[in-house]
């Protein structure tokens, strides 16, 4: 119970007494105003604890905020104890000055005076640094020699950390020049320890704090005082305990650690509300400011203070740890001072003390300030994105070692290639390898070893996290290829993937190092270093993603060329025949080309969705609101494109019915030109025809493409304003947004206008695509594939007879049925057969039954007086069709093999000096159609089949050829043993046949032939 009063005594206390004060001091709504504003800024800057210290005059207000530990939910109090960061030179200072006023230290005495062993070089010449510089930090030792203090609580700890500066190099020339430099306050303090011959710590507590009566303040950490207070770094958004090593080294300048009591007190002295005797003239000795170098940001350095010039009188400083930050102010015209002490290593801690000062003296407040999280956000996302990388590539590990499990890829061994990739590997990895190993220094100047002291946590998990992607992508890569994925297709698709998002991510890279660098101190040498680096991952992973995507998209689109032709070619003829021809065009050329084209566009639309994601994140890292206000506006472009997609798919999908029309009107062209070109206003219609149809398709393509065309100027439109909006309405809605904040946002909205119209110009291209690829799936469904190509089917080696018993097929449309059949049939080895008829009684479709090409809906197909399906009836079968078509090459033929057969029947059929046949191919087949009939004869004497089935071969021929065809030819095919069946109309020739037979109505009848004819066509 006891200690729970203590408890809110000493929470509430604190809060009730700078509420009084404020209330007889200030206007009541100062402290609402000043509380709710501290409040808001501890949020955004990740400070999980504060102590805020208020002097006016001869009052006094102490304001605790937050936690001293965030996991043990202790508060803040007066008490608690901070590390004062850099506001413990004041002190080192003072310690200074009082020397300085005993006589003990002259301030223009050279460094070398008093540490005789030490140097330092500028321009490799040996150079003198005097005591003054050092307190005014104007020695030209770089900023970031911080870099160089050991880690160590060791006793000699201050001589090894002004040790590392023997023979350092100077960035100016001493007492030329202004530059900040921590490492500047040790080696006075190593001077003061010299000169009192006692440790530095020893002295400044003997001599300075505890006169003053800081009783709560040591320097460093003393035998019975801990820290209260928990310090914090930022990592993954919010303030994670850390503690940071030990740097005893860097007492004087870092490390004086106290709280808001004494703080209070210590600025009393400062402003001369308390007085001290030994100290009181020395604390004036240090306000006073050098005169001797140009002003940094309107203001000088004194010692162990800055003073501003800017108009407001004041003297200021501000303290960093690595987990603990402060700010001290005050101005001695109205004794006003404020100081925060703070257990983080948040940015915002001297923007609080700074803004709170300019309340209390109702001063104009800026409107620009750094919110910065130390680059966590950056470093946050990026780790995010890596870790997402990693998924993915154990997640393709997982897939190699499953398929290695299940036997789908076998162990290939080491090869010279195999070892010639993983070197070339290696190879690219050295210069990134190279970029991580240089980033300290072309950072800040820093080694490793300080910089992830000095960075957030989110820091060294990333680069964790980039050696470990690293690592498991060579891993995979080597497994890869001693285990080879067979499919081309699947081997690819995660190389690509992966490498799409490697070269957005680049390019998003190199836009953030362009906005980065214009305001950046990195050398310049870094800086076109990691942007050649960043270049180079975009152009080959780009490149890499552009050449196989063309391989990857050719590949599929072959092999779905390869697969739909697969199933035609496993479809009967009778199924075929009623397939669109202007589908099968459409589906094999168009369709196929369009996936076979969508490389480019699939290329940009991942690279500008990675790289306008990328560029959201970054901008959302600087200025979240801003950031979210930009991708709402360009969120309305995106709903404008999905309303006008759902509307013009319609549209796309009726060019694409219309395009099938005009391939089926254009082959009809083909076909049928003869048969238009007789009139010409037939020829005029057919053209109206096409014509009206290429409108027709033309109308709904434009249409389609004109909507887009709009939506995308509206896109454009949107970006301008978004570029007015960042421009005109962000610093009035956003005021703390710095200026170089809104050039980054107009750079960067510049640079995503090319990204965000690829991603809206891809949109037309990829519903297309959808669409060819619909297309070609549901036009693979709907081919009837009925035969299975691979199987060889088993022939009888002697054909002695072809029965049909009972075939009949109907033919079913909108004027009704007809009807051939029932059919009963038979041939034997060694006979001719003629069927006649006129024309639409049902010989070709008796024919196409015969052979297979029709399925009848009724009765059996025998050889042999065997049953055979209609599938394989075709195989014994040579045919000549009318209309003959001929292939330029002889299928299923060895020409090697019948050289002298071919030489004997093309004298035979009078071709011999019009056609040679070469490498199975014609030399040609433009000829007349009698010419290319007899060009088909030949290839039923060379497939020499048992049966042969000619459909009005005779009808092209001359009087002489066609006598030769019925008198010389169908009688050695009968002498051969072949079954003859020939559609024909020649009754001057029926003698010739063993049997004539007369379709009529599609009914299958004897036929009587009179002996009157075969006597006047013998005479």
């Amino acid at each position: 119970m006891k200690k729970y009063i203590l408890f809110l005594t000493l929470f509430f206390l604190p809060a009730h007494s700078w509420l009084m004060a404020q209330e007889k001091t200030w206007p009541a709504f100062t402290f609402e105003q000043i509380d709710k504003k501290v409040r808001q800024w501890m949020k955004q800057g990740n400070i999980p604890g504060m102590s805020l210290v208020v002097i006016n005059g001869n009052k006094q207000f102490i304001k605790s905020y937050g936690y001293a530990d965030l996991q043990q939910q202790l508060p803040v109090s007066s008490n608690t104890l901070f590390e004062l960061g850099s506001c413990s030179k004041a002190f080192t200072a003072l310690a200074a000055a009082r020397l300085i006023e005993e006589g003990k230290l002259k301030p223009d005495s050279s460094v070398q005076y008093y540490l005789p062993w030490w140097n330092v070089t500028y321009k490799y010449k040996k150079a003198t640094i005097t005591v003054r510089q050092l307190l005014h930090h104007t020695s030209g030792i770089p900023w970031n020699t911080i870099s160089k203090i050991p880690q160590t609580d060791g006793r000699n700890a201050l001589e090894q950390t002004v040790q590392e500066l023997k023979n350092q190099e100077l960035s100016e020339l001493p007492g030329k020049k202004y530059e900040y430099a921590t490492i500047n306050y040790d080696v006075v303090a190593l001077i003061i320890q010299q000169l009192t011959k006692q440790s530095f710590e020893t002295y400044l507590q003997q001599q300075v704090i505890n006169p003053l009566g800081l009783k709560h303040t040591t320097v460093g950490l003393q035998p019975g005082k801990t820290i209260t207070a928990t310090g914090y770094k930022n990592g993954f958004f919010k303030p994670r305990p850390y503690t940071s090593p030990l740097f005893r080294g860097n007492n004087a300048a870092g490390y004086v650690i106290s709280n808001a009591v004494d703080v209070a007190e210590w600025v009393k002295l400062q402003m001369g509300l308390t007085t001290n005797s030994l100290l009181d003239h020395a604390a004036a000795l240090t306000h006073e400011r050098d005169e001797t170098v140009p002003l940094h940001a309107m203001s000088a350095y004194a010692m162990g203070w800055h003073v501003s010039l800017n108009g407001n009188r004041e003297i200021f400083h501000d303290g960093l740890n690595p987990n603990f930050t402060s700010y001290i102010t005050f101005k001695q015209s109205n004794k006003t001072a404020v100081a925060v002490l703070a257990n983080s290593n948040s940015s915002l801690t001297a923007i609080i003390g700074d803004r709170v000062m300019r309340m209390l003296n109702a001063e104009e407040m800026p409107k620009e300030f750094d919110t910065g999280d130390g680059l966590d956000k950056g470093f946050s996302i990026f780790t995010i994105a890596i870790s997402i990388y990693l998924v993915a590539v154990f997640t393709f590990l997982l897939i190699i070692i499953t398929a290695i499990i299940k036997g789908k890829r076998t162990y290939t061994g080491f090869s010279i290639r195999t070892v010639q990739q993983l070197a070339l590997l290696l190879l690219v990895f050295c210069p990134f390898l190279a970029g991580i190993y240089l980033l300290p220094q072309a950072i800040t100047g820093f080694n490793w070893s300080a910089l992830l002291v000095w960075s957030p946590i989110s820091l060294p998990v990333a680069l964790a996290l980039v050696i470990a992607a690293m690592v498991a992508s060579y891993i995979v890569y080597l497994v890869g290829l001693l285990f080879p994925e067979k499919n081309n297709l699947k081997r690819l698709a995660p190389r690509l993937f992966l490498l799409s998002i490697l070269s957005g991510l680049a390019n998003m890279a190199i836009i953030i190092i362009i906005t980065s660098s214009l305001d950046s101190k990195v050398e310049l040498k870094y800086l076109i270093f990691y942007y050649l680096l960043t270049i180079g991952l975009y152009l080959f992973g780009r490149r890499f993603v552009q050449t196989n995507l063309i391989r990857f998209s050719r590949d599929l689109t072959n092999d779905l060329r390869i697969k739909l032709i697969d199933k035609m070619f496993s479809t009967s003829y009778q199924k075929f025949e009623k397939i669109d021809r202007g589908r099968v065009y459409t589906a094999l050329n168009d369709d196929l080309n369009t996936i076979g084209e969508s490389t480019n566009v699939f290329m940009t639309l991942v690279s500008s969705s990675i790289t306008a994601i990328g560029a959201f994140v970054y901008l959302a890292t600087i200025a979240f609101w801003s950031a979210m206000l930009t991708i709402i506006l360009l969120s309305i472009i995106m709903l404008l494109y999905y309303s006008v997609s759902r509307k013009m798919n319609s549209n796309f999908e009726q060019a694409r019915d219309a395009r099938n029309v005009f391939i089926r009107l254009t082959n009809g062209m083909i076909d049928g030109f003869k048969e238009i070109s007789l009139h010409r206003n037939k020829k005029r219609q057919y053209k109206d025809d096409v014509a009206e149809c290429a409108i027709e398709f033309k109308e709904k393509v434009a249409v389609a493409s004109i909507r887009f065309v709009d939506v995308n100027l509206v896109g454009e439109s949107v970006l301008i304003v978004s570029l007015g909006v960042v421009v005109f309405a962000f610093p009035r809605l956003f005021p703390g947004i710095p200026s170089y904040t809104i050039m980054n946002f107009v750079i960067i909205l510049l640079y995503l206008i090319a990204p965000v119209n690829g991603i809206l110009n891809s949109v037309p291209a990829v519903m297309q695509l959808r669409i060819a690829w619909n297309r070609i799936t549901q036009f693979s469904k709907e081919i009837p594939a009925n035969l299975n190509l691979a199987e060889t089917p088993l022939l009888v080696p002697v054909v002695r007879s072809i029965k049909a018993k009972g075939l009949k097929f109907k033919y079913k449309n909108e004027a009704g049925t007809f009807t051939v059949g029932p059919v009963n049939l038979e041939a034997e080895s060694g006979e001719i057969l003629f069927i006649i008829g006129g024309n639409g009684s049902g010989k070709t479709t008796l024919a196409k039954m015969l052979t297979g090409l029709y399925e009848a809906d009724e009765g059996i197909l025998m050889i042999n007086d065997e049953v055979v399906l209609p599938a394989v009836i075709g195989e014994y079968f040579s045919a000549v069709f009318s209309p003959v078509h001929l292939f330029e090459k002889l299928y299923n033929i060895d020409t090697i093999v019948k050289s002298d057969e071919i030489d004997r029947y093309l004298t035979l059929l009078d071709l011999y000096d019009k056609v040679s046949i070469s490498d199975n191919r014609y030399s040609t087949i433009a000829l007349s159609g009698g010419q290319r009939k007899r060009l088909a004869l030949l290839q039923c004497y060379l497939e020499d089949s048992p049966v042969y089935l000619f459909d009005e071969w005779a009808a092209d021929q001359d009087p002489d050829y066609r006598y030769f065809f019925y008198r010389t030819l169908l009688p050695e095919m009968k002498k051969k043993g072949k079954i003859v069946i020939a559609i024909t109309h020649d009754d001057h020739y029926f003698d010739v046949a063993d049997k004539v037979m007369k379709m009529n109505q599609g009914q299958l009848e004897n036929y009587i032939v009179k002996p009157a004819k075969y006597l006047n066509n013998l005479s």
